[in-house]
């Protein structure tokens, strides 16, 4: 994994970068944008979905013209880190020193008080914040700083079902405060807007829902699929029930193998790949070591690029129990692969059940395995599914619509004339502060 550098901004960021390679086939950039100010904050820049959506949105922007930077806290994490893909894209990055994950009011206090100085001092048109640390601390300094717009990405929810409750009513509290500083809220799903709203955070009409979105997959051939299967041990005639995603209690590695072991065992020609790592993994490899079919259950780790190995699948499984819209899900749609996963949050967005996969009560064990089972057993069934699901994922989830959305509500704010930051003011079109 590669650590950030001290100073991304000195190493990373030249005068003006050549516009970064993101999707195909850009339009040519609007005139009479290069001069608004644009950053992008998040707390960590890891391999994730928040982290993905974010770069993305860097790029197409710093595509159509606006001038536009990344900024992130220092640490990274066992999924991996996205700051070197981001320095080869040509983004422009700056580390923010104190900006951590987990609650720390010494770091946290530091980190707001440099934000605000470096908001001040770059005078940013528009500060665009994801992730809940970052979120929070973000907004309230570019408010402080007088940046006429904050908008925040909603990719999940600090409170969740893991959280206690002083958490929840301190994490809930910092959430209000920091949406009345906000211009609008950008929801990944309309299941994540409408938790913020169930919690008095913001009003319907702060939010906006932009779902998730993943580029187009091409179809895959017989030999890369036989490259994929030899690269993780697998046969090229097994029926592979795969998945991607961090190995903690969200994601509830354990409790998805409980339900999977008895249709493994009964299968000979089944296997099972579970990708990623995190503190369950000892848990999961110690569940799995005491089973019959274990022979057939491949732990195999992180991966760089995790999604190039969907293609060695047959079906993809999700046993999380609370999501926000798991960009892994629309990536698995997006190369064929039927899904099986449990009704959470926006996942029931994706997911049409009976047509592109299955969807289960959260808890159901006994049916997410027969239905599994179902697709497993049914070479038509899955291919069935697995275009539906294609069609689907390019139809509703396609990246540029996502990245269109984005822009689209930013030209609302903003009149494409060089003259236009400084005609708006501190606080154009904001709620008093």
């Amino acid at each position: 994994m590669r650590e950030p550098p001290e100073d991304p901004l000195a190493a990373a960021r030249p005068p003006r970068p050549p516009a970064p390679r993101c999707v195909a086939d850009q339009p040519p950039a609007r005139p009479g944008t290069a001069r608004l100010r644009v950053c992008h904050l998040i707390t960590r820049l890891i391999c994730g979905g928040a982290q993905r959506i974010a770069l993305e949105t860097v790029c197409f922007l710093a595509a159509q013209g606006w001038d536009v930077e990344f900024w992130a806290g220092p640490e990274t994490g066992p999924e991996g880190s996205l700051w070197e893909e981001a320095s080869r894209r040509g983004v422009r990055l700056r580390q923010v020193p104190d900006l951590r994950r987990a609650v720390a009011p010494l770091h946290d206090a530091r980190a707001f008080a440099w934000l605000t100085r470096a908001f001040r001092r770059e005078a940013f048109d528009l500060v665009h914040t994801h992730s809940s640390k970052a979120g929070i601390l973000g907004r309230l300094a570019a408010a402080r700083a007088g940046v006429p717009l904050r908008v925040h990405s909603v990719h999940g929810w600090a409170m969740t079902p893991a959280t206690g409750a002083p958490a929840r009513m301190l994490y809930t509290q910092l959430e209000r405060l920091a949406a009345r500083r906000s211009r609008a809220l950008i929801a990944v799903s309309a299941a994540v807007r409408d938790a913020g709203l169930a919690r008095g955070i913001g009003r319907p009409g702060d939010y906006e829902v932009i779902h998730g979105a993943v580029p187009a997959a091409p179809r895959t051939d017989a030999a890369e699929r036989a490259r994929l299967r030899r690269e993780l041990g697998l046969p090229l005639e097994a029926v592979v029930l795969g998945t991607i995603g961090r190995l903690d209690h969200a994601k509830d590695p354990l409790g998805t193998w409980e339900a999977l072991s008895p249709l493994i065992e009964g299968n000979p020609n089944l296997w099972t790949v579970f990708v990623g790592d995190g503190p369950l993994r000892d848990a999961l490899a110690g569940a799995v070591a005491r089973a019959p079919g274990r022979e057939r259950v491949r732990l195999a780790g992180l991966k760089p690029c995790a999604a190039a190995l969907l293609p060695a699948f047959d079906l993809f499984f999700l046993g999380s129990r609370w999501e926000g819209f798991p960009l892994v899900v629309l990536e698995a749609m997006a190369c064929g692969l039927p899904v099986v996963a449990y009704r959470v949050a926006g996942i029931g967005e994706a997911v049409l059940d009976g047509e592109t996969g299955f969807l289960i009560a959260p808890g159901d064990g006994a049916l997410w395995r027969r239905r599994a089972g179902e697709l497993a057993a049914s070479r038509e069934m899955r291919e069935r599914f697995g275009e539906a699901a294609r069609q689907r994922a390019a139809e509703r989830f396609d990246l540029k619509d996502m990245l269109a959305g984005i822009l689209a509500l930013y030209d609302r704010w903003t009149v494409s004339t060089p003259e236009a930051p400084a005609a708006a003011g501190p606080g154009r079109g904001l709620r008093p502060t």
